[in-house]
């Protein structure tokens, strides 16, 4: 997929799949420094099955000359504004299969260079990964890139065939803060550290549940997080110690009793 400017406020863009940040921050995936665009106006995730546009509320961006906010999928010529900046999502055709110059039968990755307008972006590794830890994930990683769905249906972004799971289970938002749970309705629910949620926001080293599935929330090169793993053993000893204080009471007053007799 890319993105053209038919203003030429832009060179048209190539979108990588995963996230691709859009704003005036120097740091954005696409920088449109213009009056009006906030530093990380939003975020297109780019996905196997399609582009989400993920607008924080109180951005102005409007699809199709409608103004937006939250999730909102797009299709291939929707158009969309940044502010007074516009945009339209096209397409973009396969390459075709291609000989290498040693024979070899194989395919040439797409470049910006093909297309001297063209500016590549490049693909964001995922920020998120999900590691299975039971069942028949244990030991199975699965990336979140992006918007995610999780469900036993085909059109989800992880699919996972657990008679367990509904068919669209939950969905999972990548943010600056965590990555966002939200069940979707499911009949067995979805759990963070063990607890049903509908809704809640999971960090690094945080669990993850589907049903009975159980995974470990790993970011790549960021330290995971301890908070939910606290040792709760150790709880009861305060009760063993003001037990022993009562016992050691009723002995000494037994002891009184019988001394005055």
């Amino acid at each position: 997929m890319k993105l053209v400017f038919p203003g030429g406020e832009h060179p048209q863009v190539l979108l990588g799949p995963g996230v691709n940040r859009i704003g005036s921050d120097p740091q954005a995936n696409i920088v449109l420094d213009r009056p009006g665009v906030n530093p990380q106006h939003c975020q297109l995730h780019v996905t196997p099955s399609g582009v989400m546009l993920d607008v924080p509320h109180g951005t102005t961006v409007s699809v199709n000359g409608r103004q937006v906010d939250g999730l909102i999928a797009l299709r291939p010529g929707d158009s969309v504004a940044f502010d007074g900046v516009e945009a339209k999502l096209s397409s973009m055709e396969a390459p075709a299969a291609v000989r290498h110059r040693a024979g070899i039968p194989g395919r040439l990755p797409e470049s910006a260079n093909d297309d001297p307008g063209a500016t590549a972006v490049r693909p964001v590794l995922p920020r998120y990964v999900l590691r299975g830890v039971s069942g028949e994930a244990f030991g199975r990683t699965y990336p979140v890139v992006g918007a995610t769905t999780v469900g036993r249906a085909d059109e989800c972004n992880l699919r996972i065939d657990e008679p367990g799971l509904s068919r669209i289970h939950a969905r999972l938002l990548p943010t600056d803060d965590g990555l966002l749970l939200e069940d979707l309705g499911s009949t067995n629910g979805s759990f963070l550290n063990g607890k049903r949620v509908l809704r809640g926001e999971a960090h690094a080293g945080d669990e993850i549940g589907f049903d009975t599935l159980r995974f470990r929330l790993i970011a790549p090169g960021m330290p995971e997080t301890a908070h939910h793993e606290e040792p709760v053993h150790d709880a009861p000893a305060p009760n063993r110690m003001w037990m022993l204080i009562a016992g050691i009471a009723v002995v000494a007053a037994a002891v009184l009793v019988y001394a005055f007799r």
